[in-house]
């Protein structure tokens, strides 16, 4: 199932949902105003969809079986967030609850799936293709979401309609309330030993591939029914990805900005800075590569305003003649390459290239100038609920990065696993 998948239906996630508080179908029905064989129907088809029985019926009552306990725990969370949306979206957030409508009875399920298709931006023709609809299609559904909320959710222009600021809000947090579903679904497949869910890890550049491939690896042989989706992107485009329940977690350095109060972080070891080029290189012959000796060469950098370029630049703070940065790329694998093809130059974080330095593929360059430590880790939203396939990913990654043996202030990694 992915984001864009069909979603349930809202009326039957809503009456399973009352029968769990309740604790039978004759007194959910009472309080949603519908019958008896409506609410039994709903839960059939719940419960056909995800292949396990939600509840258990005896003469008390009707109550959640083990697996629908965490079932009931993820559709709570997908209506609370809706919910909250919705209230925030409608200007109603100090109404009562039970003032408020109900978000079954304002959308559908269809409605919800528009809405987030078509706020992403530039992809709206790939994705209504996959889904084997017209983008037309997805418009409608979505305007008349619009009409159903009373607020407009789009800004009309020459190229088409654009989503507002509101239409953006609606659609980040229609997407995380589906992941809760989605994650639903991954539980009870992932407890019935079928083919379930996806942990989805962004992955900064320079984070840290060996622990990350190292906790990958040891996972997946613990959860091979499980599918790993790496994405590598700059931090900005993952934070955006993880406030948009895109990807569930960041590994790297660990660079919150004050505002981002809706995302929580957790250090698993400290890393710092070093000056590498290639095996032979000039630099090398020095015992220290100053300043003015770096000048002198070429450097690959990545793009500006990145935590490793705003390094790089402060090396030639109040030095008379800079490097140019001609070449500048996000890349590690390019940023290599051109390293082992030429005499030039760049500074990359230790446990990113203290392999190829051990093993004579790259060089490190003598220099006192990189003192600072690095701390990297995990950063997820902060109000997260991982299931356990997801916790047991991040107990990979915090046994891996504990074996790993560094000494920053000694200013080395040793890439030694310890026993």
């Amino acid at each position: 199932m992915t984001e864009f998948a069909e979603i349930p239906n809202l009326r039957h996630l809503r009456m399973v949902q009352v029968i769990g508080k309740m604790g039978g179908v004759s007194c959910a029905s009472r309080e949603l105003s519908t019958s008896q064989p409506a609410v039994t129907q709903a839960v059939a088809n719940l419960e056909a969809e995800i292949g396990t029985p939600i509840f258990e019926r005896c003469a008390t009552g009707t109550y959640p079986t083990v697996t629908g306990k965490q079932y009931l725990l993820r559709i709570d969370r997908f209506f609370e967030i809706l919910d909250n949306a919705l209230a925030h979206a409608m200007g109603r957030l100090g109404d009562a609850p039970d003032r408020m409508p109900k978000v079954e009875r304002l959308m559908t399920g269809t409605q919800l799936r528009a809405l987030i298709v078509t706020c992403e931006q530039g992809r709206v023709r790939e994705i209504a293709h996959s889904l084997g609809l017209s983008p037309a299609s997805l418009f409608r559904s979505a305007r008349s979401l619009e009409h159903a909320l009373g607020k407009p959710l789009f800004d009309r222009t020459a190229q088409g309609p654009i989503p507002n600021r509101t239409g953006n809000f609606l659609a980040r947090e229609f997407r995380r309330a589906v992941r809760e579903i989605e994650m639903a679904r991954g539980e009870i497949l992932l407890a019935a030993g079928a083919e379930s869910l996806e942990v989805v890890i962004g992955a900064m550049p320079m984070a840290g591939s060996y622990e990350l491939a190292e906790a990958t690896r040891t996972f997946m042989s613990a959860y091979p029914s499980v599918k790993v989706r790496l994405v590598s992107a700059e931090y900005d485009k993952l934070l955006a990805d993880l406030t948009h329940s895109r990807i569930d977690m960041i590994f790297g350095i660990l660079r919150k900005p004050e505002w981002a109060d809706d995302v929580s972080e957790e250090v698993l070891f400290k890393d710092s800075y070093c000056l590498v080029a290639r095996p032979g290189h000039p630099l090398t012959l020095l015992e220290e590569a100053t300043p003015e000796e770096l000048a002198r060469y070429e450097w690959v950098v990545p793009t500006r305003g990145t935590p490793r370029r705003t390094r790089i630049e402060a090396i030639f703070e109040g030095v008379e003649t800079r490097p140019r940065f001609n070449l500048e790329t996000p890349s590690l694998m390019m940023s290599r390459a051109v390293l082992l093809t030429s005499d030039t130059v760049t500074l990359m974080t230790r446990s990113e290239v203290q392999y190829d330095i051990d093993r004579g593929i790259l060089a490190q360059l003598p220099s006192t100038l990189l003192d600072n430590v690095l701390l990297k880790g995990v950063t997820t939203r902060s109000d997260w609920l991982p299931t356990r396939a997801h916790n047991a990913f991040l107990d990979c990654l915090r046994q891996t990065t504990a074996k790993v043996n560094r000494d920053p202030t000694e200013g080395r990694v040793r890439m030694k696993l310890v026993s």
